[in-house]
């Protein structure tokens, strides 16, 4: 299975926090599924890699080295050009657009979209660790 995964909103709360069970989720990702596991954000996009600039001051350094482990994916305006739908997946996001909706709907796949809402629920990634 691939896991594709945000980082503001996700694994990030702001700037400057990482969100509660965010080392863990991504230890737990990486040992559930160490080759299929992929950014889907925008510091992963186009050319531009700023994931140790936003995550190594707020993870732990023993997560910190498993970062390059996730694989890059390419995609255009819409998140979803970067999915693989032929293989099963989970998608990782706090935001959903209206045409990636779209295309997660004609792929019959919006069951493998998680809404991650760390306002509501700040312990989210704890629960998710856990249907892993």
């Amino acid at each position: 299975m691939n896991i594709y995964l945000d980082i503001d909103g996700v694994l990030l709360v702001n700037e400057k926090n990482a969100a509660t069970g965010a080392d863990e989720l991504i230890q737990r990702v990486l040992e559930a599924y160490p080759d299929s596991t992929y950014w889907l954000t925008t510091h992963d996009w186009k050319g531009q890699f700023t994931v140790h600039e936003v995550l190594d001051p707020v993870l732990k350094p023993e997560t910190v080295s498993l970062l390059d482990n996730i694989k890059h994916t390419v995609w255009d305006e819409s998140k979803t050009d970067g999915i693989d739908f032929t293989k099963k997946f989970l998608w990782l996001d706090d935001d959903l657009w209206d045409e990636e909706l779209s295309e997660l709907e004609k792929h019959k796949a919006t069951d493998n979209f998680i809404l991650i809402d760390l306002y509501k629920d700040p312990n989210q990634l704890k629960t998710i660790i856990e249907l892993l």
